[in-house]
């Protein structure tokens, strides 16, 4: 609910999901699996524009249920599949995607290296891993840290990121910007307001004026914090 008014489709979000659909380089038929998939948007978008199967997981049963009625209404329910499931826990048999795409952003409140590691568990040998990550462009105050990590995964640092990768045995890692500055977020007023009443009615409204809200809008206005995608892939022997 939140990402929608923080992240509008058209504005925010489509180009950086172009951006991250050039660093994967999806071919024609691969089976792609998205982990952390919302209400469903990204992932059929993902699935019209590549085909091959999709299949999205998330921990939001009323996520879920949006993104099965949204793939109903676009024809698409016999190529996507969307299943309620924790990310560090998949509910996939090893070696089963040749795509895996994290969207950490909905996955709060998980660890990083457990859901990088299932990431990298069911993707095939020379499968691809990418991901959508908040990071940390420079120092911050411990508060703000605290208030950014109550609504998104745990940021780090790009570097951080990157061992985090190694780690789950994925290589070749290839990382950009989600965006060229801070425009990750449409976070202007008076239109954030109207975009968080639109999908959350007061509950949506009283989530952007709130200070963890107020603290990220600040921290990307001053590029302390940013969007990164970052990609790595798994060699046939790991």
């Amino acid at each position: 609910m939140l990402l929608g008014a923080l992240q509008p489709w058209r504005e925010v979000d489509e180009p950086i999901h172009r951006r991250l659909a050039r660093l994967v380089d999806p071919q024609p038929g691969q089976e792609t699996l998205w982990v952390g998939c919302g209400g469903g948007r990204s992932a059929l978008w993902w699935a019209e524009r590549f085909g091959g199967r999709v299949f999205g997981v998330d921990p939001d049963p009323a996520a879920v249920e949006q993104a099965d009625r949204a793939a109903r209404a676009m024809g698409l329910a016999a190529q996507v599949t969307f299943q309620l499931a924790g990310a560090e826990d998949l509910p996939h048999q090893p070696r089963a995607f040749d795509v895996v795409i994290l969207h950490a952003l909905y996955l709060p409140g998980t660890r990083p290296e457990t859901v990088l590691r299932e990431a990298a568990r069911v993707v095939r040998p020379m499968g691809v891993v990418g991901a959508v990550l908040p990071t940390w462009l420079a120092a911050t105050v411990r508060e703000d840290a605290g208030a950014i990590e109550s609504l998104f995964h745990d940021p780090r640092q790009i570097m951080e990121w990157k061992q985090l990768f190694r780690d789950a045995g994925l290589v070749e890692l290839q990382v950009e910007a989600a965006a060229t500055d801070d425009r990750w977020l449409a976070a202007a007023w008076p239109g954030l307001g109207v975009r968080a009443w639109r999908v959350g009615r007061w509950p949506g409204l009283r989530a952007v004026l709130g200070r963890p809200v107020r603290v990220l809008r600040r921290l990307a206005r001053r590029r302390v914090l940013g969007l990164s995608l970052l990609k790595g892939s798994r060699w046939p022997h790991s």
